[in-house]
Order: structure tokens, then C-alpha cells, then sequence
């Protein structure tokens, strides 16, 4: 199986609006969550959703966009419960 990622237009544009929703909620989230004293774990949960959700978009097989789904819905889980 080859990893096969897009690189057309439509996944350009795509991972340049996720790139720069992740960084305005990371940038929000600094000031929001400053006093929490598991800050690094929210931040590698985030982080991690973004990644997964750059895979989802970006993937050009369907295995891949599988696993981009389920990241995207195992960081949700993950937030969702921080």
C-alpha cells in the first residue's frame, strides 16, 4: 500500500484553513487554560487533533482517510472529557 497524500488545490486551501483554526485555538487556549495545572496534556491533545485533522484532509486513500477520521474522533473524545 502506498501512502498517498493530495496535492492538488482543494487540499491546499484546506490545510491552510485548518493550519490557521488550530493556531487561533492554540493561541486562545494559551490565555484560556494558563492556570490549569495538566496544561501540556490539553496542548499535546490539541495538537494532536490538528495533526490527525491535516491527515484527513490532505489523505488520497481511503485507509488513510480512515485513520485521519478516527484521530480526529479519539482527540475529540479526549478533549471533550479534559
Amino acid at each position: 500500500m502506498e501512502w498517498l497524500f493530495s496535492a492538488d488545490a482543494r487540499a491546499a486551501v484546506m490545510l491552510i484553513v485548518v493550519t490557521t483554526i488550530a493556531a487561533r485555538v492554540h493561541t486562545f487556549s494559551i490565555f484560556y487554560m494558563g492556570e490549569d495545572p495538566y496544561v501540556s496534556r490539553f496542548f499535546a491533545y490539541l495538537s494532536r487533533f490538528a495533526f490527525f485533522m491535516q491527515i484527513l484532509v490532505s489523505a488520497n486513500h481511503f485507509l488513510i482517510l480512515f485513520i485521519g477520521w478516527e484521530g480526529v474522533g479519539i482527540m475529540s473524545f479526549l478533549l471533550i472529557n479534559f
